[in-house]
């Protein structure tokens, strides 16, 4: 099993400002991790993640990158894939030519979070990622899988009833994929301290539920759960301190393959849904001290 970090820079504080690579920090206070997540957006530009710095600071130290290709975002719906699907691929065989520069194992998560705005029950959703699978796979080191969000009531552990909706849209195209990622996501911004307190629980039933409809490993592309709010911190790590009890089970039961952490230090200034919350999602602080989860995250493997 593979465990990754999100990739982005980190910079020193005052007055010094150093770039130091992600993995420069890994190698020092996660010795374990051996695979970095990199996300490519819309507006993605080959120079945000430069060949050269990819292949001798990532895959040329032993981590393998998990690209996760997240062009729809939160635009998502089937009318908005219809008219932009032409651009989607475009921008896909842009990104196979920035792939096939890069020698080594590479990880592609398709369109994180697909599965809303009526986009779960398009059987065209299917379409989409065969031929996705098609143009990547014109890379011989590549390996490919959609990604699907667990939404619905986090107060149950396990909810097959919601997770069953999205079938329309993965049943034929599952068939061909390498492994089917999830992402889990809390926050207090949006959850109550209950709901976040099952997300591991919940993980391990979601994993087991898409190994056994679709017979294929999984791959928890992302977890992110903020520290954000009274007691975060402590209830961020029981979350990682429950992750660790049930990886062996994930594993084993779900053929878990990856176990991804967005992020891996707080990130000030990102925004998105969780609002505030967003910025606390790491397991170490924003000046690189230890948060109490890192000690959970670093026994994962």
């Amino acid at each position: 099993m593979s465990k990754y970090e999100s990739l982005y820079t980190f910079k020193d504080e005052e007055p010094r400002k150093i770039n130091v690579n992600i993995t420069e920090v890994l190698s020092k206070k996660s010795a374990n991790v051996n695979a970095v997540s990199i996300w490519i957006t819309k507006d993605w530009d080959e120079d945000w993640y430069d060949v050269q710095t990819t292949q001798e600071k990532i895959i040329d130290k032993g981590y393998t990158p998990v690209f996760i290709f997240y062009w729809f975002g939160d635009d998502i719906c089937i009318e908005y894939i219809k008219k932009n699907k032409k651009e989607y691929f475009v921008a896909l065989r842009k990104f196979l030519n920035y792939l096939k520069k890069l020698d080594g194992q590479k990880i592609v998560v398709l369109n994180p979070e697909y599965n809303m705005s009526g986009t779960e029950k398009w059987d065209g959703m299917n379409d989409v990622f065969l031929k996705s699978y098609k143009i990547m796979r014109k890379d011989s080191q590549v390996l490919v899988g959609p990604c699907v969000g667990d939404f619905g009531d986090y107060e149950k552990i396990s909810e097959p009833e919601e997770w069953r909706l999205f079938d329309p849209s993965l049943k034929r195209a599952a068939k061909e994929a390498d492994f089917i990622a999830f992402q889990e996501m809390r926050a207090v911004t949006r959850n109550s301290k209950e709901e976040i307190l099952k997300t591991a629980d919940r993980a391990c039933s979601f994993a087991r539920y898409l190994h056994k409809k679709y017979k294929k490993p999984t791959m928890l592309a992302y977890l992110a759960v903020s520290s954000y709010g009274n007691a975060g911190e402590q209830i961020q790590e029981s979350v990682y301190r429950r992750f660790e009890q049930l990886l062996p089970k994930m594993k084993q039961e779900s053929k878990l393959i990856l176990f991804g952490t967005f992020h891996y230090f707080d990130y000030p200034g990102h925004v998105g849904y969780f609002n505030e919350a967003e910025e606390y999602f790491g397991v170490l602080r924003k000046d690189g001290s230890l948060k109490p989860s890192l000690k959970y995250y670093n026994q994962l493997h």
